[in-house]
């Protein structure tokens, strides 16, 4: 019985932690606004639409968008352990979509954006991009699935010159 013990527990435990483990969503929502490659001025607003994916079929749906940086654009593994992007620079914050009519629940996504000064992105390489990221987090998806989350972005340009 001992020894049966020694094999399953550990066998459990692993299943435990890896069930809790955010997986990559296999299906993204899409960023409408800005447009990939806009000049994006800094102090000054922008518009921004998200289209969430809701193929999980939730009541609701919650977003971050991020400014990262990087050579290319951000994938899921970027992400840290929270699911923020490693490589980002600046946190517009969480949102939050209501589906199939339910009540508004957390903030409702901004129909536009301010664009922070940013001094890491300002005195960025010329090796180095600038991207707008949204991280989805999709819960309670098919399959027994804990969390799963999803990584959109596009390329911009840093306009300091107001």
């Amino acid at each position: 019985m001992q020894f049966l013990a020694t094999i399953v527990l550990p066998f459990l435990a692993a299943l435990a932690s890896v069930a809790g483990t955010p997986l990559p969503s296999p299906i993204m929502g899409t960023i409408n606004a800005p447009t990939a490659s806009s000049a994006l001025v800094a102090e000054n607003p922008f518009p921004f639409s998200y289209s969430v994916s809701n193929w999980c079929e939730e009541g609701y749906n919650s977003f971050s968008v991020f400014l990262t940086q990087g050579t290319s654009e951000p994938t899921f593994d970027d992400l840290d352990a929270s699911g923020n992007p490693t490589t980002a620079v600046f946190s517009f914050g969480q949102f939050t979509v209501a589906n199939f009519g339910l009540p508004q629940s957390g903030t409702p996504p901004p129909t536009e954006l301010t664009m922070p000064v940013v001094s890491t992105i300002s005195e960025a390489s010329d090796d180095s991009g600038s991207f707008l990221t949204v991280v989805q987090n999709f819960r309670g998806c098919p399959g027994g699935v804990v969390q799963e989350l999803g990584v959109a972005s596009i390329p911009f340009v840093y306009d300091t010159t107001a």
